[in-house]
């Protein structure tokens, strides 16, 4: 059972928040960590000590998967991504080494119970792919072992494990940031990552760093003028900063919405990058925290707020304790703490790990699982700026997004704007993964083509690829774009006008040897696994694509699959509580739209087509294509779908 030293840890941890069910997440990673694993007895024990039932507790931790509530895994948790941009460059290979290796296949522990391996959704490593997480049960350390490309590769780091020091240091393997690079003129976000020590204030500070939060605050500092916290909105307002999390809207705008005269208010940094394609925020939060510290500041005095949250994923161990580290710094230099720079205002940071669900980037279901419930999303509205955390006026912005605003705050709007478009302005970090050359991060200016990016920067597809066939321009919840629309500037404006969107900026690209079928199964499985189960549609409907396109792959289609995905996929879209619905179906339908002659071919491919028998639909539907009735699935299919925990 718990220690009297884990329960004085969980008790610090309550003391954190507010309100102290906040801390049950944190308190089941102690708990986890202590006893290797979450069994119904230990989990009691903890609702013992937030005045819950035992059953509250049991059903928190069956949501997110980095609780391990169901069984004790071996002394190393080894998890390959399997998601769509590591597809793309070998996991399937990966897989297969470290099976080898290993002597076991997914689900399974080795007979020593030493190691324990399983597939995983996206990791945010898809510029260093193919990959593996390996958690350590005793410490509770997570770490990244990146670029597996080998089997020489993939035995190092396996060997490197078993040494018992894989876990001297979190940093991913190998030591350092990932590729990164972009124009010189609009390299800002990422100008201090290759730096010795970039992580620490004494280099942060070396470089000018918090001079523009202390000028803006208290003045004195250059050239850099004094502003009330109305003129720091403003400005933000006047610069068209774009929210960089997906959704795009304006911050300084969505700053604007907080009611006069209520408080408490709450910043809340949505650090949750979840998104598969997606691995900016990762990079600044490991190798240059205090930049996003900066912005913190800034925006909490913008918004009169004294205590700001970072909801970081789970997975993001070593990022977690960068940003730990970084706020003990600032708060040892009085930046953070009681009287910031001496101004008599407060501010207290908090990083609050998720516990692997990704269903918390959507900004309200985020907030659920801050406030320590299972990560639903909310009606809106009310939106989170009016009632968000503990039902109080709640700014929740992009890690990305609050990392500009020490930039813009210093340099004015204007310079800002001198990149981008006069809707996309400034500049963007633009992750590149899948089939090219040189994968990773580049700064550019918001209307930067296709081509440019995949070509100048990206190399160009690999030679085993081939010619580029599709891109996926905004994170895998994006429609896809063809060959023919490869000169798509990238600004939200002209992705929109092609048929996507521009989202988190994740470009995936797909080359000419890949199976568009083999895509859309892969991204319905993600979205099959992640859905938080709140709504029948997305929960259903997601699991019934999933085992069509399984049928279509293995050679066993019908003649009328491909009308009834679209269907089911029509009574997915915007049927559902949150975006998840669109974002679980637009890849298939955009896919099914400009590569279904593949998905002809492999139905036409198969060994003998079922005749389905017609039956009379239960409610007409004149959307319903002609001969397609309630999914057509045998009902050992329809009713034996896929489980997951969520």
């Amino acid at each position: 059972m718990l220690s009297e030293q884990a329960k004085a840890e969980i008790r610090a941890l309550q003391a954190r928040y507010p309100v102290p069910r906040s801390a049950l997440g944190p308190a089941l990673y102690v708990a986890q960590r202590e006893t290797g694993w979450l069994p119904p007895d230990v989990m009691a024990e903890v609702a013992g000590l937030f005045g819950l039932d035992p059953t509250e507790v049991g059903e928190f931790a069956s949501f997110y998967h980095m609780l391990n509530d169901h069984r004790e895994p071996g002394q190393y948790h080894i998890e390959i991504c399997t998601n769509v941009p590591c597809m793309l460059r070998g996991s399937g290979l990966l897989a297969d080494r470290i099976k080898a290796r290993l002597g076991i296949d997914f689900g399974e522990t080795t007979s020593d119970s030493r190691f324990t391996l399983e597939p995983m959704e996206c990791l945010g490593a898809c510029g260093a792919a193919p990959m593996f997480a390996c958690t350590e049960k005793t410490t509770g350390k997570l770490r990244y072992f990146e670029e597996l490309d080998t089997a020489e590769k993939v035995d190092a780091a396996l060997a490197l494990i078993e040494s018992g020091r894989g876990f001297e240091t979190t940093e991913r393997w190998p030591l350092g940031p990932c590729r990164h690079g972009g124009k010189p003129e609009t390299n800002f976000l990422l100008a201090r990552v290759d730096k010795p020590d970039s992580h620490t204030i004494e280099t942060y500070i070396a470089d000018g760093g918090y001079e523009t939060v202390k000028a803006t605050i208290v003045g004195g500092v250059g050239a850099i003028p004094q502003r009330s916290p109305q003129q720091v909105i403003d400005e933000i307002k006047a610069a068209n900063v774009r929210g960089r999390g997906g959704a795009g809207f304006p911050a300084g705008v969505k700053w604007g919405f907080l009611p006069k005269g209520v408080y408490p208010r709450y910043l809340v940094v949505n650090a949750d990058e979840s998104e598969p394609g997606t691995f900016k925020d990762r990079m600044i939060m490991e190798y240059d925290p205090h930049q996003l510290l900066e912005g913190i500041i800034l925006a909490s005095y913008a918004i009169e707020a004294e205590r700001a949250f970072i909801y970081i994923r789970g997975e993001y161990f070593f990022a977690a304790q960068r940003l730990e580290d970084a706020i003990a710094e600032a708060r040892a230099r009085g930046f953070l703490g009681q009287n910031i720079f001496g101004s008599g205002k407060k501010l207290e940071v908090v990083v609050h790990r998720g516990a692997g669900a990704y269903e918390c980037g959507e900004e309200t279901a985020l907030l659920t699982s801050l406030e320590g419930f299972r990560g639903h999303p909310r009606l809106k509205p009310p939106f989170p700026a009016v009632e968000g955390l503990y039902a109080k006026p709640t700014i929740v912005n992009n890690v990305e997004t609050i990392s500009n605003v020490p930039h813009i705050i210093r340099h004015g709007a204007d310079w800002y704007k001198q990149w981008g478009t006069p809707q996309s302005t400034g500049f963007r970090i633009f992750c590149l993964s899948g089939q090219v050359k040189y994968p990773g991060l580049y700064e550019l200016p918001h209307g930067t083509t296709l081509r440019e990016l995949i070509y100048n920067y990206g190399g160009g597809p690999t030679a085993e690829a081939g010619e580029v066939k599709a891109v996926v321009p905004g994170g895998i919840s994006m429609q896809l774009l063809d060959k023919d629309q490869i000169d798509t500037p990238l600004d939200f404006e002209n992705v929109a006008t092609a048929g996507s969107s521009l989202g988190s900026a994740a470009v995936i690209v797909i080359g000419a040897n890949q199976s568009m079928v083999e895509v859309a199964r892969r991204t319905l499985a993600f979205y099959r696994e992640e859905s938080c189960g709140k709504c029948t549609p997305c929960r259903e409907g997601a699991g019934w694509l999933e085992k069509i396109l399984e049928r279509v792959e293995r050679g066993a289609g019908r003649v009328d699959d491909i009308a009834l995905m679209l269907y089911i996929a029509d009574m997915i879209a915007g049927k559902s509580f949150c975006p998840f619905s669109f974002a679980a179906v637009w890849g298939l339908q955009s896919n099914i739209a400009r590569f279904q002659p593949e998905f002809d071919a492999a139905i036409a491919a198969a060994k003998e087509l079922p005749v389905i028998p017609v039956r009379p639909t239960y409610r007409p539907d004149p959307g319903v294509p002609s001969g397609v009735t309630e999914p057509s699935l045998p009902l050992e299919e329809k009713y034996n779908a896929p489980t997951h925990r969520r």
